[in-house]
Parts: structure tokens; C-alpha cells; sequence
């Protein structure tokens, strides 16, 4: 089959997964996934709309990232009470914003905008990933349709939420990066702050190269400084508007090395044994040892002149912190660590172990692609 010709046939099959979620009277709401426990709790803007509504369900995060949308700005009390952790969610503001400037005022238009933003992102990424790539092949493909199929990727899509587009531009300032432009290179990291926090790590990583001669100090502080600047104005400016709300500071994320992962797998394996298979106890268990292939390979295969490997050991080591909080629904874990990876299906190396490895890290692929279903 000719190269070209596979990349056609994934990439129309994400169109097929995103085109089933379309409505004419809902449009493409049904990306943003709105829960009906907090249907009474939505903003005044929506009562009238045509919302795809998840019955029984608390919905998800994108909901109110989708809100915030309607006022990036912060101006209106209402947002304290509709936004289940207020401060934290708006901290991430750019992805909303994003949406309120192509809405441009409308909220139907802004709420379409931010279903699809995903979307969008989906495809850049795919052409840049391209670029990194390179080259032609089962190999090259496998590495590409690990990256864009991941559960971390397609559940960003799945549920609009905003770790996608923070890779996109975590991807971006390493192009930019690799083609010396460090001025675009800090922008992006900059911008990619603003999309989540966690991309500081990304930013970190970046500019700890391994240079020849003495560390280049002014240079990494300078763009540490460009990258962490305008998260913290922004971060000021919440802290006035929303000031202290609950679940502000996303602390609860994090714990002890490795004590949330040991405790899902402790609870899966429990689980399983008295005969609950629920997906996030199966796909769970295969879920963390996806992961932990990922962190192998990248430790033992170590390259740390390459910028996509201090990306991806910089998130390895976030993935031992994050808080059984994180994985009791572990396609939030693959969300949190998804640099590593790309970074992981980026450099794995080509030899008589590529196969088994590329399968073992990327095993949750085929739970994304039934998810989205």
C-alpha cells in the first residue's frame, strides 16, 4: 500500500469518528460531553440551547472549559457557581479564549468553535508529526498512528478538553526549536502555559540541552522566564477575579512516588478478581503497563541530547507523582503524561524489538478508538 494512501485511510477515519458525534439540532455539543447532574447548575447563556446531554452522568471537564468560553474575561459571578473548581479551570484559559474569538460574541457559534478546536489540533499535529518522522514504511506509520491515536490524543478530542491543543504547542516550540528560532520557540512555550500548567515541564526540558561548553544559563533562564510569565500574570489576574475557589489549586493531583499508581493496580487487580471486567479495571491494568513500557524504554534507551527525550523522561517522572485521584480513570493518566508519549513513539529505536515494544506502549489504542465509538 502506498505511504500516502494509509495516512489518508487513519486520518478518514477520525473524520468518520468526529462526523458520528455531529447533530443538526445539537451541532457537534456532543464533543463537549455536558452531564445532566449539573444540568440546573449551567450558565444563563445555555438554558435555551440545544445541548447534547449525557443522561445520568456528571459529564465532564470540558463542560466547563466550554463555559469559561463564555467568559474568558471572568466578569460574571455566575462562573463561582457553575465551574466545579473555578481557579483551576481557568487558569487554562487559552483553549476557551481561543473559542470566545472565533464565537465572537455568539454563544452557539463559540460552543461549536470549542468542540472543534480539538479537532483542528488533531490535524496539525498530524502534518508536524509527519515532519518529525520522516521517512516511509510500516515503521514510520506504526510511530505516527501511536502518537495520533493514543488514548491521551483522541480522548482530548472525544471529550473537547484541552491537553491536546497544550501538546500541539508543546510540539510546536520544538519545531521551532530544532530550527533555531528561539524567539517563536519561547512564544509557543508561552502560549502553552496558558493552555496547561504542565507544559512548564515540557518548557524545563526544552532548554536543558546539552550543549557544548558551559551551560547556557542566561539563555535557559531567559526562556523559562518567556514560558512561565504569562501564566503567572494570568494566574494573578484569576486570583482576583475568582479568588480562593474550591479546588483551586490541583494539588490533589499529585502524591508520594508511585503510591497512586500501586493503589489502582491494587484495586483493578481486586476488582477483576471478584469478577468486575469494567473497562477501567481491565483496560486499566493494561493502561498502566502501557505506561510503565513507555518509561523503559525511554530510561533505558536514553538520549539526552535529543529535546524529545528530556520532554518525555521530564513527564516519566511527573507519571510516578500523579495521585490515585488521576488514575482511577486512567485515560486521565494517559492525558496528564501524553508528551511522554509521543516522545516514546518518536524514538523508539528501530530493531528486533520494535514491534513488540511499539504493541506494549501503545496498547491502549485500540480502548481510545472504542471510546469515541
Amino acid at each position: 500500500m502506498p505511504r500516502s494512501t494509509v495516512y489518508w485511510i487513519a486520518s478518514a477515519l477520525f473524520v468518520a469518528l468526529v462526523l458520528a458525534k455531529f447533530s443538526p439540532q445539537t451541532g457537534f455539543t456532543s464533543l463537549i460531553r455536558f452531564g445532566e447532574t449539573w444540568q440546573d447548575r449551567r450558565h444563563s447563556y445555555l438554558h435555551d440551547l440545544p445541548i447534547a446531554t449525557v443522561p445520568r452522568s456528571n459529564g465532564y471537564d470540558g463542560q466547563f472549559y466550554a463555559q469559561i468560553a463564555l467568559d474568558p474575561l471572568l466578569r460574571d459571578a455566575e462562573l463561582a457557581q457553575i465551574i466545579d473548581a473555578p481557579a483551576y479551570r481557568a487558569r487554562r484559559i487559552l483553549t476557551p479564549a481561543t473559542a470566545a474569538a472565533i464565537g465572537f460574541g455568539d454563544t452557539w457559534w463559540t460552543l461549536q468553535a470549542y468542540a472543534l478546536i480539538n479537532v483542528f489540533c488533531w490535524f496539525v499535529l498530524g502534518w508536524l508529526l509527519l515532519q518529525h518522522i520522516g521517512g516511509a514504511g510500516w515503521l514510520a506509520f506504526a510511530r505516527w498512528a501511536g502518537c495520533m491515536f493514543s488514548l491521551g490524543v483522541l480522548d482530548s478530542v472525544r471529550q473537547s478538553l484541552v491537553d491536546l491543543p497544550a501538546l500541539l504547542l508543546l510540539v510546536l516550540a520544538v519545531t521551532a526549536h530544532a530550527n533555531a528560532r528561539a524567539s517563536l520557540s519561547r512564544l509557543w512555550l508561552g502560549l502553552g502555559s496558558l493552555a496547561k500548567e504542565t507544559n512548564l515541564l515540557g518548557a524545563f526540558a526544552l532548554v536543558c540541552d546539552r550543549s557544548p561548553g558551559p551551560f547556557p544559563w542566561k539563555r535557559a533562564v531567559t526562556a523559562l522566564l518567556a514560558a512561565s510569565l504569562p501564566l503567572a500574570l494570568w494566574s494573578v489576574y484569576v486570583q482576583q477575579r475568582l479568588g480562593d475557589s474550591p479546588g483551586g489549586s490541583g494539588l490533589g493531583n499529585f502524591t508520594w512516588p508511585l503510591l497512586g499508581l500501586l493503589k489502582q493496580t491494587q484495586y483493578s487487580l481486586r476488582e477483576i478478581f471478584l469478577g468486575n471486567l469494567d473497562s477501567r479495571h481491565t483496560f486499566g491494568l493494561i493502561g498502566i503497563f502501557g505506561l510503565c513500557t513507555q518509561f523503559w524504554v525511554l530510561w533505558r534507551h536514553r538520549q539526552p541530547a535529543s529535546p524529545w527525550w528530556r520532554i518525555g523522561a521530564a513527564y516519566s517522572l511527573l507519571l510516578i507523582f500523579l495521585s490515585s485521584w488521576v488514575w482511577s480513570g486512567y485515560w486521565a493518566a494517559c492525558r496528564a503524561v501524553l508528551p511522554m508519549t509521543i516522545a516514546f513513539n518518536l524514538l523508539l529505536p528501530t530493531n528486533r524489538f520494535f514491534w513488540p515494544l511499539c504493541i506494549a506502549g501503545n496498547l491502549t489504542l485500540i480502548h481510545a478508538v472504542w471510546r469515541f465509538l
